[in-house]
């Protein structure tokens, strides 16, 4: 699998423990101790109490396919075009929704509804990135 083409995530405090989970092929997002509450992109704070008494949990999936848009635009010299983004949402998860790109199908079957498993491709500067395969 060639590396997804782009600029790597700016790595912080905050995010560091999901980057970590995506290396070994997990899916985290953060879960607020205090009231429950799971989100994403991680920030360190609860987004419903403002806690910071927060954790990880482990999403598996399958997701669905909340919303989604096919890039036609080569935004980088060499980013394969076209290619869908899914924003996907996790059944035990309310709430929590994560971006990706969409694998294992054309860009243009995708559609709203779809059910997708949680997948990673390697990233710029060495990172994984969460993708979806579409099923």
């Amino acid at each position: 699998m060639t590396a997804v083409v782009g600029i790597p995530p700016a790595i912080t405090e905050e995010t560091q423990p999901f980057w970590d989970a995506a290396a070994e092929g997990r899916l985290v997002v953060e879960h607020c101790d205090a009231c429950g509450a799971e989100s994403f992109p991680p920030r360190g704070i609860c987004r419903t109490c403002r806690s910071r008494d927060t954790g990880w949990v482990e999403v598996s999936g399958p997701g669905t396919v909340y919303s989604f848009t096919v890039n036609h635009q080569r935004w980088l010299p060499d980013l394969e075009v076209p290619y869908a983004v899914v924003l996907v949402e996790f059944p035990d998860h309310p709430g929590v929704r994560v971006a990706g790109r969409l694998r294992g199908g054309a860009p243009d079957d995708v559609a709203i509804g779809m059910v997708v498993d949680v997948g990673f491709e390697p990233g710029p500067g060495g990172t994984s990135i969460p993708s979806f395969l579409a099923r």
